[in-house]
């Protein structure tokens, strides 16, 4: 590798000089004719300041590139683009859509067998492009309790669901949560920032939603304002659902993408599983179960998208009634 003193020695002794006794012959030529009227020897003029200035930049982006930093630097660029292709994280949403549709487009052979395969691969395409206009969770809990409710005289199960929410591209969207009953309810739900600030929600007020018969009850809890400029905020949700006479299906479905999903119940007062399902696509997770079949884990720690859920089904035996 040459030293310091080869590559000032290389640089000036190369065309540098060229350069700038050409811009030196001009500047003589001007001062020595300034009112000169020949507009020939004014072009040659202009023509070798122009000639001078382009060898004495050549001059010096020639000394640069020869660097082991401009080496370097243009590997690290070529990398990025042909290797990495790390360039493609910067566009734009739509010219992402389209370098994905140039990739994963189907084979002439699976077009002849269905025309239409270019759909599903768009589709999920679209699905993936859209995570960013939404906000996605981390590490969701829930911790529940199934018992017999004195007071009502039915299963009642209370639970506590935890999970940190991200912003989409927009912000923050409102946490919803529901119920497809009026009796059950939510005690509260808290909001902290990464600064360890917190806003409680207490109470929310459910309205009633009508789908074309399917009857809920929701809330819609804005935490936009206080999530502002947060990079995450965690979020902290008390339930208490209750069920019919003797008997319980607890259901639980993710509505955002989910990095992390795990769901504990305990019973108690002689209240057990009856039935147990699991709906999730494309992701590893474990169940365990205890053999009184008052206990039940479920756990995944792969994205799970929205769709997934688990449904329980808790009672109390007949003979214990």
């Amino acid at each position: 590798m040459k030293s310091a003193w080869d590559l000032f020695k290389t640089f000036f002794l190369n065309y540098f000089w060229v350069g700038v006794c050409v811009l030196l012959t001009s500047i003589i030529l001007d001062l020595m004719y300034p009112n000169s009227c020949n507009k020939i020897f004014i072009v040659i003029i202009k023509l070798l300041d122009a000639i001078g200035i382009s060898i004495v930049i050549a001059s010096i982006f020639t000394f640069a590139s020869g660097t082991s930093q401009f080496i370097d630097k243009i590997k690290e660029l070529l990398k990025d683009i042909v290797v990495r292709r790390d360039f493609l994280a910067n566009i734009d949403t739509e010219s992402k859509r389209e370098a994905l549709k140039s990739i994963i487009q189907p084979s002439s052979s699976e077009k002849n067998k269905y025309p239409n395969i270019g759909d599903y691969y768009g589709y999920f395409i679209d699905k993936t492009l859209e995570i960013k206009e939404k906000s996605v969770r981390s590490n969701y809990s829930i911790n529940a309790r199934a018992y017999l409710c004195s007071e009502k005289n039915i299963i009642a199960v209370e639970g506590v669901y935890t999970y940190r929410l991200y912003p989409s591209s927009s912000g923050f969207n409102d946490i919803v949560l529901g119920f497809e009953d009026e009796e059950s309810f939510c005690t509260s739900v808290i909001v902290s920032d990464p600064n360890g600030e917190r806003k409680v929600f207490e109470k929310p007020n459910l309205e009633l939603y009508d789908e074309g018969g399917d009857i809920s009850y929701r809330a819609n809890i804005a935490i936009q304002d206080f999530a502002s400029k947060k990079n995450h905020i965690d979020v902290e949700l008390k339930l208490t659902e209750f069920g019919k006479d003797h008997w319980k299906l607890i259901q639980f479905k993710a509505l955002q993408p989910t990095d992390g999903f795990r769901f504990q119940l305990y019973c108690e007062n002689n209240i057990i599983i009856q039935e147990h399902s699991i709906f999730v696509v494309g992701a590893k997770y474990q169940l365990d179960m205890n053999d009184r079949k008052d206990t039940i884990s479920f756990s995944c720690n792969q994205w799970v998208n929205e769709g997934t859920g688990i449904c329980v089904l808790v009672s109390i035996p007949s003979g214990d009634k």
